[in-house]
């Protein structure tokens, strides 16, 4: 069962999991180059993966041979955000040469959206309370974007790191994030 699996992707392009009860491993094997994000759906059923081949993949945890939906961004693909908010809803963003955040349904497939940011998009985290969405970005930016959805308009910037915002994570209580840069800094 995917609830009692540990996802790791890596740079020899497997996403696998690991049921460490019972050692057992599976591999999906569609990515052409490294695997730089990860992320589960919130009831457990869906793994969303992308790679620095510039993919976004979602794979159904009980099907795994191939992925439910795949689609092709301009640069790789390392911010992923299931919406805790509508079921089937995935955000993800694109590096340097795509700059954008793109909504789909992955029930579907269909691309609902997307918004250039004009920087790399390097972190996605959907609030938990309100229907917004933060994205952290690098290149040539280095800022904090809180999004409205599904209108994408901004709801604040904020500033303060002197290189890429790598990391983003949001309190329990979804009244507070923290980020972290290459610069080292948190804020």
């Amino acid at each position: 069962s995917s609830m009692h699996a540990l996802a790791s992707g890596s740079r020899d392009s497997k996403v696998k999991l690991t049921d460490p009860r019972s050692n057992s491993v599976q591999e999906y094997s569609h990515h052409k180059e490294e695997v730089c994000g990860l992320k589960w759906s919130h009831e457990g059923s869906c793994l969303s993966s992308g790679g620095n081949d510039n993919q976004l993949c979602v794979w159904n945890a009980a099907m795994s041979q191939r992925p439910q939906m795949q689609t092709q961004l301009n640069a790789a693909v390392k911010a992923i955000a299931w919406s805790p908010h509508q079921h089937g809803l995935l955000a993800c963003g694109g590096g340097a040469a795509d700059r954008r955040i793109h909504f789909y349904n992955t029930l579907t497939g269909a691309q609902l959206a997307d918004i250039d940011t004009g920087a790399q998009v390097c972190n996605l985290l959907w609030a938990s309370n309100v229907n917004e969405i933060v994205s952290t970005h690098g290149y040539q930016h280095n800022n904090i974007i809180i999004w409205k959805y599904p209108k994408l308009s901004t709801v604040a910037t904020l500033t303060g790191h002197q290189s890429r915002v790598l990391w983003l994570a949001g309190s329990p209580d979804g009244q507070t994030i923290v980020t972290g840069a290459a610069d080292e800094t948190l804020r």
